[in-house]
């Protein structure tokens, strides 16, 4: 299968770029654009309704949902819990509407980004055994507005370029970093969009920290060897350095935020 190649133009990450600083010179057409909507699709056998907001401004083609639970959702979802959890698991397979959660990302395609988004489609296949760990969980492609889309968990955390998510010393963050980009290359797929914006600090399923990767319209697929190494070293090498100078930014505005973990020093 060929793979796409996406266009030059750069791209920020919809889902975790710094909120736009308050100002009173906004355009009154930025704060509409981030009200709540309400739209409806149909995903496989179920029509979904759903209520939310843009991530952001510079990304109205990404909105953070709720859904809306009607009452044929409330009785499946009952049966769902009272089936044997093999026959249920089966269900939900076969049926990825069934398994959408409460709260979700629904992520348009961009006007022209035909290749990014066929790009992005084929790396969460490729990644699906990592997905809900090191990457958000592609539930699958719907038709909206004569438009695709892609629905996908939302992770939650925050992003390394905020100071939420800026929360770790440079030590403490290294290993997480390393981790996340080696076991994406190790199943194939370079993140080639490297900036801080597209790593989130979440929470595991134990209390403990992970990074996860976002955004993978702009990735490297098919990499050698030698050139898989290469590439786990350069963007571990870069991100770890974008982290320590944003670091050094928040100390000097004072936005810096108290350490999770307390120096042991």
């Amino acid at each position: 299968m060929a793979i796409p190649t996406p266009s030059p133009s750069p791209t920020t990450s919809p889902l975790s770029s710094p909120a736009p600083s308050s100002s009173s010179g906004r355009h009154p057409s930025s704060q509409k654009s981030l009200r709540p909507r309400t739209i409806y699709f149909r995903f496989g056998s179920r029509i979904i309704g759903a209520t939310g907001s843009p991530a952001d401004t510079v990304h109205p083609n990404v909105l953070r949902l709720n859904t809306i639970p009607t009452i044929v959702d409330n009785i499946v979802y009952f049966l769902l819990c009272i089936l044997p959890s093999m026959l249920s698991s089966r269900i939900l397979s076969s049926h990825p509407e069934w398994a959408l959660p409460r709260h979700f990302v629904f992520k348009k395609q961009k006007e022209y980004w035909e290749n990014e988004f066929e790009l992005e489609k084929a790396a969460y296949e490729m990644l699906k055994p990592l997905q809900g760990r090191f990457i958000p969980i592609c539930f699958g492609q719907i038709d909206y507005d004569d438009t695709r889309a892609l629905l996908m968990s939302d992770i939650g955390g925050a992003c390394l370029a905020t100071p939420e998510g800026a929360v770790l010393r440079h030590d403490e963050l290294q290993p997480l970093l390393e981790e996340t980009p080696t076991t994406l290359i190790n199943a194939g797929v370079s993140h080639d969009d490297l900036k801080l914006d597209n790593f989130h600090l979440v929470e595991d399923d134990r209390g403990g920290d992970r990074i996860m990767a976002v955004d993978l319209e702009r990735v490297d697929i098919g990499l050698s060897e030698k050139q898989a190494a290469f590439a786990v070293k350069c963007a571990i090498d870069f991100l770890m350095q974008e982290y320590k100078a944003y670091l050094e930014c928040l100390e000097h505005d004072g936005l810096l935020q108290p350490k999770k973990y307390p120096s042991k020093s």
